[in-house]
């Protein structure tokens, strides 16, 4: 082949990449879960009939507000990983986002439970209501997951996990 039938070909197959890569993000940008106001609307609306609701069946305000903060932590997650851009491939994010949630997440909750358990603060903290140990293990592992997403975002922590494939 000669150089320029090379050249050809390279910048063919560039020019097809960049449509490829605008169609992409063409599709993305036309859905609504990618704007950032639907998540702050979903958000508030969230808020707003839990309270309604969460008065009406006479919760305690401690056991709302720690099931609300939980599931508005859970959507400004997920709004988080739909907005925000990644170099990574779906796999690879959902990888790290596993391991934040799995090692990380459950981790952290695991020390604090001990922790308290140990000191006795656990009676103290839940007693009668042991309905909080649940938003209190979602709230981690959501921690753990946005953990693992800063850490895929790191190069070096990408190259440590997944090998470029020349090198092998």
């Amino acid at each position: 082949m000669s150089k320029s039938s090379k050249s050809k070909t390279k910048s063919k197959a560039k020019t097809q990449l960049k449509a490829k890569q605008a169609a992409q993000s063409e599709t993305r940008s036309s859905s609504i879960t990618t704007k950032k106001s639907y998540w702050v609307m979903l958000s508030v609306v969230i808020v707003a009939v839990f309270s309604v609701v969460g008065y009406m069946l006479e919760f305690a305000l401690v056991d709302l507000a720690a099931l609300m903060f939980a599931i508005v932590f859970l959507i400004g997650l997920i709004g988080y990983i739909r907005v925000t851009p990644s170099n990574l491939s779906n796999s690879k994010r959902g990888t790290f986002l596993f391991v934040g949630i799995s090692v990380i997440g459950f981790s952290i909750w695991a020390i604090i439970m001990l922790i308290l358990t140990k000191a006795g603060k656990i009676e103290t903290v839940f007693g009668e209501r042991v309905f909080l140990l649940f938003p209190s293990l979602i709230i981690c592992l959501i921690v753990g997951a946005f953990i693992g997403e800063l850490m895929g975002r790191n190069s070096r922590i990408q190259h440590f996990f997944f090998k470029p494939k020349d090198d092998l």
